[in-house]
C-alpha cells in the first residue's frame, strides 16, 4: 500500500524569493499549448491524475507563511482546493505576490492516503512534542493545540475542527466510512508538487 508519510511532522508541529511579476519562474517551463485544467476538474475526479504531471488554474488562496513553500489555490467551490508544495519541485518558493493572484500552475499530482498507521503516527508525534515541551517547563495536553491553517484544514474538509485530537478522530471516522462503503481502508487527499508557476492576468 502506497504510504505518504513526508508531512507528519508538519502536520504534527503546525497543529500548533523569487519574483514572479507574471512571468515564469526558473525552473521546468510548461508547454506554452498546454490546457489548463480548473481546481474542480481536477478534483471531481482525481483518482485519474495521480502521479501525471497536470496544468491546472485557480486563485492563490492562501499562501504559507512558513517561505512560501505551500500555495494553496482554490476552485468555485469552498471545499475545492489543491495544495502545491514547493519544493523540491521548484527550486524556490512561491513568491509573496501570488496571494489573492490568479495562478497557472503546472506539477505532479500526487496522493496522500490517511490510514490508521498514520493517525498512529501522528498521535505519537505529537506525544513526543508535548513531552518534550512539559519536561522544559511547559504546560501543554497532547493534541488540545490548534491544529494547522484555516486553509489547510478547509482543503481537509475539517474547516469547523481545530485541535489535532478532533481531526484524527474524523479521520478515524471517514476510515471507517470508506472502509464499509468502499472496502479501503484509507482516506485520499490530494496535492501537487509544483515544477512551475506564472501569476495570470486579472
Amino acid at each position: 500500500m502506497k504510504k505518504t508519510f513526508f508531512f507528519l511532522a508538519t502536520l504534527a508541529m503546525l497543529f500548533v524569493t523569487t519574483s514572479c511579476g507574471g512571468s515564469k519562474t526558473n525552473t521546468a517551463v510548461a508547454e506554452e499549448t498546454a490546457e489548463a485544467l480548473t481546481v474542480d476538474e481536477i478534483l471531481s475526479n482525481p483518482d485519474q491524475y495521480v502521479d501525471q504531471t497536470v496544468t491546472f488554474e485557480g486563485v492563490c488562496s492562501h499562501l504559507c507563511k512558513h517561505g512560501g513553500r505551500k500555495a494553496f489555490i482554490a476552485g468555485n467551490a469552498d471545499n475545492m482546493i489543491i495544495r502545491c508544495e514547493a519544493f523540491p519541485g521548484m527550486d524556490a518558493p512561491f513568491a509573496g505576490e501570488t496571494v489573492h493572484k490568479p495562478l497557472k500552475v503546472t506539477g505532479i499530482f500526487h496522493e496522500e492516503r490517511i490510514d490508521e498507521q498514520y493517525c498512529q503516527e501522528l498521535e505519537r508525534i505529537e506525544q513526543e512534542r508535548a513531552y518534550n515541551i512539559n519536561s522544559e517547563g511547559g504546560d501543554v495536553n497532547p493534541g488540545e493545540s490548534q491544529s494547522g491553517c484555516d486553509t489547510e484544514r478547509a482543503a481537509q474538509g475539517q474547516q469547523n475542527l481545530t485541535t489535532l485530537n478532533e481531526r484524527i478522530a474524523d479521520y478515524r471516522a471517514r476510515i471507517a466510512q470508506a472502509k464499509e462503503k468502499t472496502g479501503k481502508d484509507y482516506i485520499s487527499f490530494y496535492y501537487v508538487e509544483a515544477t512551475d508557476y506564472e501569476i495570470l492576468p486579472e
